[in-house]
Parts: structure tokens; C-alpha cells; sequence
């Protein structure tokens, strides 16, 4: 480091790990048009099951099912097919609701989406202009038109069946997917992204659906057929389906991204000619519903997420999940039917599909959970742990699996990185194109030791395996990432809040350094705290780390509450505290350092210093009846801040916590991770276990990825 050139393609280096997820989402909302089968070898088993390893040495799999035999450790044994899944009559209504008023608004100004339910319906109540404005989009290769191929497949798959395209248009139509470059190892310049998790799915299931429709037709772009694009696609799918499906999305709660990994996945499930593939898709789609039980409250999905937006963020909370939570489980009901967004992505494609739908079980635990649940869950995995599942860092297909995961920069990826970017000449599109001056480092040695030193970065936006926790109570909920990379950089993720309503609702963050933006800003991503959370009470500590260059060049010093004082009721300050009222609600938040409003708006709560310790406890009028007795009792707690930090919880007692260790209340450690897969009332999955058991009031759901298998019955007994 001896020259200015040198620290600046260092800095630049740095700055790769974090700018790279832009390329994924400056189309950001997408609602509208924002122009195996292997023997398990287990003792004493016969074979006859088929490949799943039932974890039972002494059942064989042979004995005709009753309902009655727990013969095996999932549920019962594999010759019981269970129920047929059916969907309930409120999700039939709501589905048919949303495609009446989608269907009438397609044109003039529904947006791209709801052009599928013109073509659903054979309403044939098209806006040409849009549906041509995002073919250019496909022939220009440009940008994120792999979100809105998912629909304009759609249109071809069902004018099919039901010819309401008009002919040129089809005929223009067909040409655009027949000459798109479905991935990077084919031919073709383009600036899509291909990097992250949602957008990899994406353009695999275009391919696959392409390769599907014309599968004796020579592609003009790749000229490959599409039989060869379905071979293709095909074991790039299942891949990203078992991890998926193993160790959950790792761009967790995301109420921006999640919103394009489902029109994707419900296109699996409708079309893919591979019954193991759409079989897998409607898991995981289970999954994903069953997440937002465990997660939405009071109408929105009031949690820690992996991906979001500042604006999605301030100023009340803005879901792009909304529509298809309310759909799937009747979360989150809108107040008229002119709430419904008629170009909502998963929304549109959940209307104009009849092969998906959620089990009803999962619906009724959505409105059993609606008041009270604690839940513990485990998203994505580490980078140290690929190996283990088969998972390296030299092949385009593992690279591309920890691409996305958004660990371009990480030390053991980062060489494979400008390898690859070399390789497929990347190097002139989005986002590599900022970054093609430091091309000279593929293969040079330095590229490994950089990312070394500056680990807390470059490992730091890599989302690996995160540990979420969420409390739920009829007068608020807290949510937030345990114990999630203290000390790091990230980008996007948003760690934990704690919630009143869809108004009232606290967080804090270190910002990372990047003004006005939505990485790594004054919001989102940015410094990682030593986040630990039991039931009403919160600490979340900040420190970060001393970094060469960077430390004078980027980085802030100040921690900061979103608190946003005039939606409440009532507030009041008093000395390191402030302390709101909704309703009959209460929250209270501690800085360790003194803060200030900010003089730029009157939600901005600011605490100057390199490192602070933020307290939140949650209350209500069924604990301290009123919220005069509320602030009495956080007046006189005691906060006593060392190597620990001491909070004595009026609710909770003692709580006890350092930047490592066990978090304690009432002298007793409680759970702060490593998590389960899923850990709450309903099921229990071990981590990378492949079998997801859900549970309630005498109904069950079996969701096996192994198999693949995915059963239900209306009433199990054991």
C-alpha cells in the first residue's frame, strides 16, 4: 500500500462486496411495471421405503398405514398417501376476488403483471403498449425483465390453451423468447443481473418453461433446443430447490425479494413438466406461507429481514408481500377492493394458477398465531459449512451458489469470482462494469489477502446462516436476527424491531457509511450489533472495528433509533430513556450514550459515539395496567453497562449479556441460537434436516424434501 492508485483499487475492492447486490433491485417493489432418490442405509432397513431415511432402525416401511401407527419418526408410514389437498373455500374467494379486479384493471394502467390475468381469463383486456414496452426490455437483455418474463411466458403458455393474443403479437412475442439469453454461459452481451438468490430462480424457470414450450425449436441466441434448455435448466433448478428447501431462502423475511422467488416458484408448480421439481416449488411455497404466520402482525410483516429498502422501511411499513399473504393465508386484509394492486407480481401469478394453494392448516395457524407465538427459525448457511453439503468454491455452479447468498467478496469466493467474471466477460455489464479497471487482478494473489483484512466486509455482506426470533402478543411483537454477525458490515439487512402497529414501531443501526443509499445506508445494512432478544426485552450492543483507510473514508460515528414520536399516543423522555404509548401498548427505548432528535424530521433519534448499547422492553396494560406505572417502572430500572451489560427488566428481572456468551434472565440462559430449521409451537425441524413436519388441532402437514413427498391429513392420529 504505497501509492494512492493502490489503496483506491483496495477501497474499490472492498466496495464490489457490497455495490454488487444494487444490480439486483433498483426495481425494487416489482408490483406493477417500477419501469434423489438414494437408499438411506439405515440399520435394519429393507429398502422398500423408497429412499427416505424414516430415522427408525426397526420400522420397514412394509406395514399397511391405520392413521394410528406412529411407525415412523415423521408422521406415519410411507404406503399412506394421506388426504388430498384442497384449498379452502376463503382462499378461493379471495383468489377469485383479486383476479375479477386484476382482470378489469389489465388495461390501460395495470402494469405488466396483470396482463396474465387478461390471458387467465380470456379477457383478452391487453395493454399492447406494456406488454411491447417489456418485450424490449427481453430483446435489450436489460436490467431485471428476467421479473417480468416469469409473466410473459405466462401469456404464451396460456394463449396456448386459450388463443387471445392478437398474431403479431404473439408472433413478436415468441421471437423475443426465442432469441433471450436464459444464463451467463450463453453467447450474448446483456446488463442483467444473474447474481442474486431471486434472480438466479428466475431465469431458470424461464428457461425451463421456454425450453418446454418450443422443445424441438433451435433458440436463436444460444442454439441450443429447447429440449437442451430444459436439460439444462433442470439441474439447476433442483439444486437451488434442495438447498432452498433444506436450509430456507437466505435472503430471509425479505418484503422485497420474496415477492420474486414466488411467481418463480408458483411456475413451477403450474407448468414444470417434472413432477419432482414442481412437487419441491409447492414446499417451499408452504414454507414461505408458513413463515409469514409465524411472522406478520397486525397486517404486515413486522421483522427482521435479509433484503430491504429504506423506504420500505420509514414512514410506515410498505410490503410488496402483502397481496400474496392475504391470498395464501388471509393475512394482512385490505380495506376495499380498491386496495388491491392489480400489478402486484406473486399476487397476479397466484390468481391465474389452479395447481398451488396452501393447505388449509397452514391458514388456520395464521389465525391461531395472530395473538400469541414464539418462534425460532434458521435461514441459509455458513460459508465454512458448503463443503459439508457438497458445496466448494471453484465451480461455476457452487460460485453461483454463494453469488447468491451475496458472497462475491468472501475470501474463499473471491478469486473464483474474477475468474468467472473474465471468463463470461462480464466485465461490461451491471454491476461489474464499475469495477472492470481492477480486471487485472484475476488470478493475482493479492485478491485472497485483501478480502483477509478487510473480512469484516467482505464475509460481512455474505447473508449466511442468520438465527431469527419473534414474540407475539395481542399488544405488540418483537422480532430480530440472534446474535447475527456482531461487528460486521452488511448491506440491506435490517436486524430486528419492535412493534405497536403498522405505525408505531422502534429499531436502531450503525449506518455503514454509504449516504442516501440503500446499502449500507443511514437505514439499512450497515453495522451489525450483538443482537439478543427474550420475549419483551431487547440489548443490542454496537462496536466496530478499526479499519485501515476506510475508517477516515467512509465510516460514521454515531448509532441512531428509528422512533417515530409523533404516531404515538403519547412519549415521554426521561433521562436515557424514551417511552411511547399506542393504544394500550407500551415501548421503551434505552440509549447508553445521550441522544438527540434530529432537526430534519420527527422520527430520528441520535446517539454520537464509536460504540453504544441500545435497551428496548415492550409492555401493555394487562402487565402494568397503565402507562404511568410503565414509565415508573422503567424509571427506577437499573442499567449497569461493563464487559456486561446488566438490565434489570421490570417484567423479566435480571437480564445479562456480554459481546460474548450466554444472554441470561433471572440468572438462566435463554435460547439465542444456533437455531433450528424450525422451532415453535407448531413444528419442530432439525437444521438441514429434509423433512418439515407442521402440526395442529389434529391436522398435519408433511412436507419431504428427500422424496420428494408432500402430504396432508385432515385428521392424523398417532
Amino acid at each position: 500500500m504505497k501509492n494512492l492508485s493502490t489503496l483506491v483499487a483496495i477501497a474499490s475492492l472492498l466496495l464490489m462486496s457490497f455495490t454488487v447486490i444494487a444490480s439486483c433491485g433498483d426495481d425494487d417493489d416489482d408490483s406493477g411495471d417500477d419501469s434423489q432418490t438414494n437408499d438411506d442405509a439405515s440399520v435394519g432397513d429393507d429398502d422398500s421405503d423408497g429412499g427416505i431415511d424414516d430415522n427408525d432402525d426397526a420400522d420397514d416401511d412394509t406395514i399397511p398405514d391405520d392413521d394410528a401407527t406412529d411407525d415412523d419418526t415423521a408422521c406415519d408410514d410411507d404406503t399412506d398417501p394421506g388426504d388430498p389437498i384442497v384449498p379452502s373455500q376463503s382462499y378461493l374467494d379471495r383468489k377469485a376476488a383479486f383476479l375479477a379486479h386484476c382482470d378489469e384493471n389489465a388495461a390501460p394502467d395495470g402494469g405488466i403483471y396483470s396482463q396474465a390475468c387478461a390471458a387467465y381469463t380470456g379477457s383478452a383486456n391487453y395493454d399492447e403498449n406494456e406488454i411491447y414496452l417489456h418485450m424490449d426490455l427481453l430483446n435489450a437483455r436489460s436490467g431485471n425483465v428476467c421479473f417480468r418474463l416469469q409473466v410473459l411466458l405466462r401469456l404464451l403458455i396460456f394463449d396456448r390453451e386459450n388463443p387471445s393474443l392478437p398474431p403479431q403479437l404473439r408472433s413478436d412475442l415468441e421471437q423475443a423468447v426465442l432469441g433471450y439469453k436464459f444464463w451467463l454461459d450463453e453467447p450474448g452481451d446483456s446488463d442483467m443481473g444473474w447474481n442474486s438468490e431471486n434472480q438466479q430462480i428466475l431465469h431458470h424457470t424461464a428457461e425451463l418453461l421456454a425450453g418446454q414450450l418450443y422443445p424441438d425449436e433451435a433458440f436463436t441466441n444460444s442454439g441450443m433446443t429447447g429440449q437442451d434448455h430444459i436439460e439444462h435448466a433442470k439441474p439447476l433448478i433442483s439444486r437451488w430447490l434442495e438447498y432452498k428447501g433444506r436450509f430456507g431462502i437466505s435472503e430471509w423475511n425479505s418484503n422485497v425479494y420474496l415477492n420474486e422467488d414466488m411467481p418463480a416458484l408458483i411456475n413451477l408448480v403450474e407448468f414444470s413438466e417434472d413432477e419432482a421439481i414442481a412437487t419441491r416449488a409447492a414446499m417451499i411455497l408452504d414454507s414461505i406461507a408458513f413463515n409469514f404466520a409465524m411472522n406478520y402482525y397486525k397486517g404486515y410483516y413486522n421483522t427482521t429481514r435479509g433484503r430491504t429498502y429504506t423506504e420500505r422501511l420509514l414512514d410506515g411499513l410498505h410490503d410488496s408481500t402483502r397481496l400474496a399473504a392475504w391470498i395464501m393465508l388471509g393475512l394482512a386484509p385490505p380495506d376495499s377492493i380498491d386496495d388491491l394492486d392489480p400489478g402486484d407480481f406473486t399476487a397476479c401469478v397466484l390468481a391465474t394458477s389452479d395447481l398451488y394453494y396452501p393447505p388449509p392448516i397452514l391458514e388456520e395457524i395464521a389465525e391461531d398465531a395472530k395473538d400469541f407465538v414464539e418462534h425460532r427459525q434458521s435461514n441459509s448457511m455458513d460459508l465454512a459449512e458448503g463443503p459439508d453439503w457438497g458445496i466448494g468454491y471453484e465451480s461455476l455452479e457452487d460460485v453461483m451458489f454463494w453469488w447468491g447468498l451475496t458472497a462475491f467478496a468472501a475470501p474463499q469466493v473471491i478469486a473464483a469470482t474474477f475468474q468467472f467474471i473474465e471468463d463470461y466477460d462480464l466485465w461490461d455489464g451491471e454491476p461489474w462494469q464499475d469495477f472492470a479497471f481492477l480486471s487485472f487482478l484475476v488470478g493475482s494473489p493479492i485478491l485472497p489477502w485483501v478480502v483477509e483484512v478487510y473480512e469484516p466486509m467482505s464475509r460481512g455482506v455474505a447473508l449466511e446462516s442468520v438465527n431469527t426470533y419473534t414474540y407475539r402478543t395481542p399488544h405488540w411483537q418483537l422480532s430480530g436476527a440472534q446474535d447475527y454477525k456482531p461487528g460486521y458490515w452488511t448491506g440491506q439487512v435490517h436486524i430486528w424491531m419492535a412493534s405497536l402497529d403498522s405505525e408505531s414501531y422502534v429499531f436502531t443501526t450503525y449506518p455503514g457509511g454509504l449516504e442516501d443509499d440503500y446499502m449500507g445506508g443511514e437505514w439499512t445494512g450497515g453495522w451489525t450489533p450483538r443482537a439478543t432478544m427474550y420475549e419483551n426485552v431487547g440489548i443490542f450492543q454496537y462496536q466496530r472495528p478499526h479499519l485501515f483507510l476506510l475508517d477516515s473514508l467512509l465510516f460514521v460515528d454515531y448509532t441512531h433509533a428509528y422512533f417515530p414520536k409523533l404516531t404515538f399516543d403519547e412519549y415521554v423522555e426521561s433521562g436515557n430513556w424514551v417511552i411511547g404509548k399506542k393504544g394500550d401498548s407500551y415501548v421503551a427505548l434505552y440509549s447508553q450514550n445521550p441522544t438527540y432528535w434530529s432537526s430534519d424530521n420527527d422520527y430520528e433519534l441520535i446517539a454520537d459515539g464509536k460504540e453504544n448499547v441500545w435497551i428496548v422492553e415492550l409492555g401493555d396494560v394487562e402487565t402494568f395496567t397503565t402507562f404511568d406505572e410503565f414509565i415508573d417502572a422503567i424509571e427506577d430500572a437499573s442499567v449497569t453497562i461493563g464487559n456486561t451489560v446488566i438490565y434489570e427488566s421490570p417484567s423479566q428481572g435480571a437480564v445479562e449479556v456480554g459481546w460474548t456468551g450466554p444472554m441470561t434472565v433471572g440468572g438462566v440462559s435463554v435460547d439465542i441460537g444456533p437455531h433450528e430449521r424450525w422451532d415453535n409451537a407448531y413444528c419442530y425441524q432439525p437444521r438441514g434436516d429434509g423433512e418439515t413436519v407442521i402440526e395442529f388441532d389434529g391436522r398435519l402437514l408433511e412436507l419431504d424434501f428427500d422424496m420428494p413427498r408432500r402430504r396432508y391429513w385432515e385428521n392424523y392420529a398417532k
